[in-house]
């Protein structure tokens, strides 16, 4: 006669499951039957009466301050949305007066209108600057600040490079000097660093907007 086969893990897992369920079920009808007896003997009523008293309390006392509370939560999210879209919106015009919308046009950083580059060096530029390659943002760069060391030497400061000439600005003759030095600064990382200076297209259009703005002041482009 052949071995009645054994059952599997699997099996003797759903079997352990269904003993378990049918517990549970058990004893929580048990459970519901001496409350009912425990709620009689307390004279509290049956649990239906309890039930719709608890939904009747609710209703009357927690739900009107519950839909209060709502309300007042939904008008701060409003305000809180409205808060947040008038603040992207501000962000958004400034990124457009700074890094510019339609190239080769640039957002005039002084008078916050587009103008047409005039310089032919600055056209080149303009032409590295709207590349997708990220060597051509750093040439636009490298070029950019070579107009701003030619700026200097034509307007009579001296030194053997930019830096040094940044160096004896007077403030009050160059209005824009914070922004040639941050446009000088990053060129010098450019130079210095290399291919480990890792340069993305927003950092290059702020770097050569800053540029914009001291050619603009001089009246170069």
């Amino acid at each position: 006669m052949a071995d009645k086969p054994k059952p599997t893990i699997g099996e003797n897992q759903r079997q352990t499951e269904v003993t378990i369920f049918l517990f549970i079920v058990a004893f929580l009808s048990i459970f519901y039957f001496r409350l009912e007896d425990i709620v009689a003997y307390w004279g509290a009523g049956s649990l239906e009466s309890i039930w719709a008293r608890l939904v009747a309390y609710f209703l009357s006392h927690i739900w009107p301050w519950l839909k209060t509370f709502s309300l007042i939560l939904g008008a701060v999210a409003i305000w809180g949305i409205y808060y947040c879209f008038t603040k992207l919106r501000a962000i958004h015009k400034e990124e457009q007066q700074i890094y510019g919308k339609d190239y080769p046009y640039i957002i005039d950083l002084i008078e916050g209108e587009k103008v047409l580059p005039k310089n032919g060096k600055w056209e080149k530029v303009i032409t590295h600057l709207n590349s997708t390659n990220p060597a051509e943002w750093r040439q636009a760069i490298i070029e950019a600040d070579i107009m701003l060391e030619e700026l200097l030497r034509v307007s009579g400061y001296h030194g053997d490079s930019v830096g040094e000439m940044l160096k004896s600005v007077e403030p009050s003759d160059f209005l824009s000097l914070d922004y040639a030095w941050n446009a000088h600064k990053v060129r010098n990382r450019i130079a210095h660093d290399g291919s480990n200076f890792e340069l993305n297209e927003r950092e290059a259009k702020a770097t050569i907007a800053e540029f914009e703005v001291v050619f603009k002041e001089f009246k170069i482009i």
